[in-house]
């Protein structure tokens, strides 16, 4: 497994997710060793970790230009330049993985096949051929940011497609079904999706006064702004007497809503427990992409919150509207469903539990473990 990071003190906000998988696929019998791209390596009881052979370079990669990502003329300077720019830590990046996965290979092989997850595309180089002519290990890439991260959808942050060689993975997985097709034409082979979900055993409902109406929680308001005002702004003004807070690294700020900033893992979830309605406001890019899954919706429902959805593609196949989520439209006022939703406790009893039930028939981490094996098993045949 090679992946972003594995170390949950690091800026990838799937690598909790990567923890809930992996220990999935452990528990199914299966052995894993962690490759880092970005961090230290960590250890646990269900897998192995190797030492970051590019911990420096990446270090550099994420804490200075990263931060600088953000602007839309840098973009446009990277879009440009990315083969001059990219050339050397390429090249250093290619031959430090190579020496770490020959001395893997030697040391804890032999491998079934290499899963990399969201490592920066154009910095691989030859990785996947390398791993196939050496070892006849085959490779498959799996993308955690689609669609934002395709230079077409102008991401957050660089994009790590330009310049990169997506026929050189055996499968690619992400967790949009929208962009297959676009993936398919960029080269990629046996393109499937695998979407998020959540880990039931860690996120269980905590028993706990609850003290807040509406509460939303994000990483930042990128691409989202338009639906936050409308669901957080002009609400809590209609509403003067109720509770609005939300948490994470947000521009705005609403005169009634507290902001509670970037909340440890702890916190988010005693918060969301504490929480009579928890929403959902997806990023333009996942919301119009159709069958676009994100963490959040799995891990609100896993946690049994009585969740109210901005617009979003597809989001009535992992749950059903009005029974387990409310899903709004582009015509209805917030401020109206909010206040149906708190006039009836039971009927927010009722939404959470039902979206947590359906979270653990069909939305847990170990259904994705399966589904991934049941994908795996003939692309590495």
């Amino acid at each position: 497994m090679a992946v972003s990071a594995i170390d949950l003190s690091e800026k990838p906000q799937a690598t909790k997710a990567w923890w809930f998988l992996f220990r999935a696929l452990s528990e199914k019998g299966h052995e894993l060793v962690v490759l880092p791209f970005l961090g230290r390596p960590v250890e646990s009881p269900w897998w192995k970790s190797l030492d970051n052979p590019s911990r420096l370079i990446s270090s550099i990669l994420y804490s200075g230009w990263r931060g600088r990502s953000k602007s839309a003329h840098t973009k446009a300077f990277y879009a440009k330049h990315y083969k001059r720019i990219i050339f050397l830590p390429r090249f250093i990046t290619s031959r430090r993985w190579r020496e770490s996965i020959d001395k893997a290979v030697a040391k804890e092989g032999p491998f079934d096949v290499a899963l990399f997850f969201s490592v920066p595309l154009n910095l691989l180089s030859d990785i996947p051929a390398h791993l196939r002519e050496r070892f006849g290990v085959p490779s498959v890439y799996y993308e955690a940011d689609m669609p934002s991260i395709l230079p077409a959808y102008g991401g957050i942050h660089f994009s790590y497609y330009y310049g990169a060689d997506l026929s050189q993975f055996d499968g690619f997985l992400s967790g949009s079904e929208g962009v297959e097709e676009t993936i398919v034409k960029m080269g990629a082979r046996n393109v499937s999706t695998l979407h998020w979900a959540a880990d039931p055993k860690v996120l269980s409902p905590v028993s706990t006064e609850k003290d807040t109406d509406v509460f939303f929680t994000g990483g930042t308001s990128a691409f989202r702004e338009e639906w936050m005002d409308r669901m957080i702004g002009e609400p809590s003004g209609e509403m003067p007497d109720k509770i609005f807070a939300m948490s994470g690294l947000m521009k705005e700020h609403y005169k009634n809503v507290k902001s509670l900033g970037f909340l440890g893992f702890n916190s988010w979830k005693r918060q969301i427990c504490q929480s009579r309605i928890c929403l959902n406001i997806s990023r333009a890019p996942h919301a119009s992409v159709r069958g676009t899954s994100s963490t959040r919706i799995f891990e609100l429902a896993s946690l049994g919150a009585c969740i109210v959805s901005s617009p979003h593609a597809g989001l009535e196949q992992w749950f059903e509207p009005e029974k387990e989520i409310i899903i709004l439209d582009e015509n209805d006022h917030p401020g109206d469903v909010y206040k149906r939703l708190l006039d009836s406790r039971q009927l927010m009893l009722e939404l959470g539990s039902r979206a947590r039930a359906r979270v653990l028939a069909e939305h847990t981490y170990d259904h994705r473990a399966e589904q991934l094996l049941d994908y795996l098993a003939p692309v590495i045949r």
